[in-house]
């Protein structure tokens, strides 16, 4: 699901880059080393090779091109790349407990398993009401 700016604080790009800061640019759930701001991919491939050779085969995927007939390699910038997830998937709440870094992978399997609440949270947004929350109100 796209990211909808509108709904996230002013500030978000530097809460993100807080968070990320604090998980050192790793996933905090797989421990995937990410691509630092400002790292050129060719710089980050050295470093993953010199310092994180567990991650080097997932650097590159080989691919076979049918115009040319040659095989080559496509970088796989968006695995090494750290996002901040909300962990209730409401963008509004920014408290540190609710935030966790994660890469992309990551990310895209932890949204995929909650997709029934993030779908319940977006209709809430525009004003589909919550029969559940509704009952306990008026109870």
């Amino acid at each position: 699901m796209p990211m909808n700016r509108a709904l996230y604080p002013e500030n978000w790009e530097a809460i993100a880059l807080e968070i990320k800061e604090a998980a050192n640019w790793t996933c905090q759930n797989c421990g995937r080393p990410c691509r630092r701001l400002g790292v050129s991919w060719d710089d980050f491939a050295d470093w993953i090779f010199n310092k994180s050779p567990a991650w080097w085969s997932e650097l590159e995927e080989e691919v076979y091109d049918n115009q040319t007939g040659e095989w080559g390699y496509v970088p796989k910038v968006q695995r090494f790349t750290l996002t901040v997830a909300h962990l209730n998937h409401k963008p509004e709440d920014c408290r540190l407990e609710n935030l966790k870094a994660l890469c992309t992978p990551c990310h895209c399997r932890y949204d995929l398993k909650q997709m029934g609440l993030k779908k319940r949270l977006k209709l809430e947004r525009k004003g589909q009401l919550n029969l559940f929350n509704e009952v306990l109100n008026a109870s």
